[in-house]
């Protein structure tokens, strides 16, 4: 298990961009859980309904949501992020008191949730990839499909994170070159 100099790892950023492929070898590398905030949105939607959050169930508050431009998804995915992200606050503070180290990763942490947090125990990164076609690229490796609208979303929600990460001082780590990513990711949280 190797030093760390934090308790709770966040690291978000747009579907498609990396840090997914870069947490659990942090989580390794460091000897500490990973918590993906895809379990508690596949939870919240499996224990909740459209009437409590309406933007989670997006299926149904959203039905044509896979014909949505780039601003109609970026907006449906600010919206989602901020329907859970009270309770991966509620996540942050539980691993802290209880003294539980963890990585905790995922699409919809926003900057702002990030950013509440005055706790040298926890630090925060956002992963970025800055090109579209190399998003589509991923999406296609990782589903099997092409997914052009999806790709446009997420290019979009990416590009949004890390200008929010910007108006809040949290660093952002590009994705490429993958095989520097985790040492990248390392210096940027000491």
């Amino acid at each position: 298990m190797q030093k760390r100099n934090w308790d709770v790892l966040i690291i978000g950023g747009a579907s498609g961009s990396g840090k997914t492929s870069v947490s659990l070898p942090l989580a390794r590398y460091y000897g500490v859980d990973l918590v993906r905030v895809d379990d508690f949105q596949v939870l919240l939607k499996a224990l909740t309904t459209y009437e409590v959050l309406p933007d989670l169930h997006f299926e149904i508050t959203h039905p044509n949501f896979k014909e949505y431009g780039a601003d109609e998804t970026l907006d449906l995915l600010i919206k989602i992020s901020r329907s859970i992200n009270s309770g991966l606050k509620a996540v942050i503070d539980d691993h802290i008191l209880e003294n539980i180290p963890m990585v905790l990763e995922g699409d919809f942490i926003l900057p702002e949730l990030a950013a509440s947090y005055d706790n040298p125990r926890i630090k925060t990164i956002f992963i970025h990839e800055p090109s579209r076609e190399q998003i589509l690229q991923n999406f296609l490796e990782r589903e099997g499909t092409l997914q052009h609208s999806r790709t446009d979303g997420s290019y979009a929600y990416g590009n949004w994170l890390k200008e929010s990460c910007s108006e809040f001082g949290i660093s952002v780590v590009e994705s490429r070159p993958w095989d520097t990513l985790m040492e990248r990711v390392i210096s940027a949280i000491q």
